[in-house]
């Protein structure tokens, strides 16, 4: 009694005190074959609690029921208070913010991972401590999608979903007895996801979930029914993204897209431009606007100049600021003519890695290139060129090649650093000549040259001796202090020339680690010996690199030094290192970027559910359900008989006959989508006549001078 009281007591305190639930999210959904798509916005990840101004959301809930709202499950998932009275329901299923997305959510919904306000710090799981009848959630992860394949096709469901907040958590006591003298000390721990120390009389507050919602008037509720879709009706893989966003010449950002159709029936046939409008940051590198950025999008009028259909405002550029026609001259689509400066109808304007809400059907979310230096560099592709088949191998196979391209740091990373590289490969080591941080005898010779594809600059670069294995105190036997580059050695780009809002400036912005394991596979057969003799172009593994002989050997060590024992200038050292490339061979790194001011993609609408010319093959998987049809069919509703043509075309005509070839009645189906027709079981043009009696039935599917022929039955 006294848990359950403790409960209501926290509960009576959320309204009192001012606690507000987080925003009701928008739900849609869309269906396929015994598929409910399920998908939100994310609006309620940015609510405000009203008297703690945090940022406290945790996850989303969806519920299910299958009879219109009536009930919304089982006897199993009832909820009840310590007193046995009914609380709700449990969800149908539940998805939370991970550990770690827990632990760095920020308190105040800001920008913290930049300017250092704090971060929840903990991870909200398990029941509510405040209310344990509510659970949490597990750490799922957050998504904002969900595909339900537990349903059956020409049933109907109806969801809810809502989102709830980990409530409030204050402070724990904690006895210490730090001199062992038997007094001990209390101290208060207060939650890091309580920064301001709100105390709501010290126990805390339970999570709050937001309205549920009772019709499909309310926007996070739905009711659907799965089916097919219309058999002529077509959609591209939503795997293969760019065969719907054609991205446009001059695009530089490389961020996931993803798209969902939310409203078939809300699908159009115009031309989209998706648009980044970005502002530059005052240390940006090459001119790249690259912060903030937002997706703008407008309908134009073709794919070759791309004029916006619909003007939303007009400015008189006489009468404007400088700053104001720079301003508004930037904004995407903007054009100016006779003084006037035109800028377009926006349908939708929505931030960069964030679900949109709905445009023309659909919802998209563009991801950007994540806020965290990542551990390697994301590729975007290898472009090699070359004739050196067992490199181009290297690139395909885990045992042949390793490269590791990493930022240099957070800092830099933060400058955005949209940049390819070339690597241009040569037989002997005269590349570039570069400085090595631990030999003082001479500089370090590559094999290789690299220049920034985007600058159009060479590289300035330092190599770190280090051996193979890259560590201090150094491995001599792996290549550590030879004064020559070993395979997997560090080459850091110090001196990347870019420009700056000072000037050229060199930055520290990548280092590369080029590693060739198959050498050591090949060394366990082919060591040197100090005691062996070689003969010319005979290859041999040594401080873990292959050499090749240039002549015949007896003693000599493998080396790179240069040897000049006559004088003349050429190279005596009669080992070469021996590389697996060929000369002139070369590989460019296209790197993921991030989205810059401008970048922009073309989307064709009409692709979306293009109708396509029936053929015999999809006619003939038209079928009726349930077949044969009894009375106690679950598709039966109170008084109501009827059973469903399903896998029909958009548009067909249905005819049904008896076995003697009487008409029964005649039903038009004209659905741009939805491949599933209904019918009442009665006789008549407008099916109101007497119901069919039991007895098989023949029907006729017409459709573009097609015709299918099927039959079904009706038994008592």
């Amino acid at each position: 009694m006294k848990k359950s009281n403790a409960i209501i007591f926290s509960l009576i305190l959320n309204v009192l005190l001012g606690q507000s639930p987080p925003i009701t999210p928008t739900l849609y959904a869309t269906v396929d074959h015994e598929k409910v798509y399920l998908s939100w916005n994310n609006s309620a990840e940015l609510s405000i609690d009203s008297l703690t101004n945090y940022a406290d959301f945790e996850g989303y809930k969806i519920y299910r029921s299958t009879n219109g709202g009536a009930t919304w499950g089982g006897a199993h998932d009832r909820l009840y208070d310590h007193n046995g009275n009914f609380i709700g329901w449990k969800p149908y299923v539940q998805f939370d913010l991970s550990a770690d997305e827990d632990e760095s959510f920020c308190v105040y919904g800001d920008d913290c991972d930049n300017d250092g306000t704090p971060k929840r710090g903990v991870e909200i799981s398990g029941p509510d401590p405040l209310n344990t009848r509510q659970y949490l959630g597990s750490n799922t992860g957050l998504v904002h999608s969900f595909i339900d394949s537990s349903v059956l096709d020409g049933m109907e469901y109806t969801y809810v979903l809502t989102a709830y907040d980990m409530g409030l958590r204050t402070y724990e006591i904690e006895y210490t007895d730090e001199d062992n003298d038997g007094i001990f000390i209390a101290d208060t721990i207060w939650s890091p996801s309580n920064p301001d120390h709100f105390e709501a009389y010290g126990s805390g507050l339970a999570s709050m979930e937001s309205d549920f919602g009772s019709s499909p008037l309310d926007q996070n509720y739905v009711t659907i029914t799965p089916g097919y879709y219309a058999s002529n009706i077509w959609f591209p893989d939503p795997d293969n993204i760019d065969t719907l966003f054609v991205r446009q010449a001059g695009t530089i950002g490389t961020g996931e897209k993803t798209y969902a159709v939310v409203d078939r029936y809300e699908l159009s046939d115009e031309l989209l431009k998706f648009e980044i409008q970005a502002i530059i940051a005052d240390d940006a590198v090459e001119n790249m606007a690259c912060e903030n950025p937002q997706i703008y999008v407008y309908e134009v009028d073709n794919t070759v100049s791309q004029i916006p259909l619909t003007i939303a405002a007009t400015y008189d550029s006489l009468v404007l600021s400088q700053s104001v026609k720079d301003s508004l001259r930037d904004l995407p689509g903007a054009s100016e003519n006779g003084g006037s400066i035109f800028i377009p109808e926006y349908k939708m304007i929505a931030d960069v890695g964030a679900i949109s809400n709905k445009v023309s059907g659909i919802q998209f979310e563009f991801d950007n290139m994540p806020r965290v230096v990542p551990d390697e560099v994301p590729i975007e592709n290898y472009e090699w060129t070359g004739d050196t088949t067992t490199y181009l191998n290297i690139l395909k196979g885990p045992l042949l090649i390793d490269l590791n391209f990493e930022y240099s740091n957070q800092n830099t990373y933060n400058r955005r650093l949209n940049f390819d590289y070339l690597i241009e490969f040569l037989d002997t080591a005269r590349g570039d000549t570069v400085l090595n941080v631990y030999c003082n005898t001479f500089p370090t010779v590559l094999p290789f040259r690299i220049t920034n594809l985007t600058t159009g600059k060479k590289v300035s670069m330092t190599h770190k001796d280090l051996g193979v294995m890259g560590i201090l105190p150094p491995d001599y036997d792996l290549g550590a202090f030879d004064c020559a580059w070993t395979r997997n050695e560090e080459i850091k780009f110090w001196g990347d020339t870019l420009q700056t809002a000072d000037g050229p400036e060199a930055i520290y912005t990548f280092s590369l680690k080029l590693n060739f394991p198959i050498y050591k596979i090949l060394g366990d057969s082919i060591t040197w010996s100090e005691t062996g003799t070689y003969e010319k172009n005979e290859l041999v593994y040594y401080k873990a690199m292959m050499w090749l002989a240039s002549e015949d050997i007896i003693v000599t060590e493998p080396t790179a030094e240069f040897y000049d024992d006559d004088s003349d200038g050429i190279n005596d050292n009669p080992w070469r290192p021996y590389y697996p490339w060929e000369d002139g061979d070369s590989l460019i790194m296209r790197t993921e970027k991030f989205y810059v001011d401008g970048d922009n993609w073309l989307v064709d609408m009409s692709m979306l559910g293009r109708q396509l010319d029936i053929s015999t093959k999809t006619l003939q998987e038209i079928s009726v359900v349930p077949n044969p049809y009894f009375s106690r069919s679950h598709f039966q509703e109170e008084d109501e008989r009827r059973l469903r043509f399903t896998r029909l075309p958009s548009e067909c005509r249905i005819s049904v006959y008896t076995v003697t070839g009487e008409l029964v009645t005649v039903i038009a189906h004209s659905d741009p989508y939805d491949s599933n027709e209904w019918w009442n079981m009665q006789t008549g043009e407008n099916h109101e006549g007497s119901t069919i009696a039991p007895g098989l039935y023949i029907f006729v599917v017409e459709a573009e001078g097609k015709e299918h022929i099927g039959k079904f039955a009706v038994v008592r």
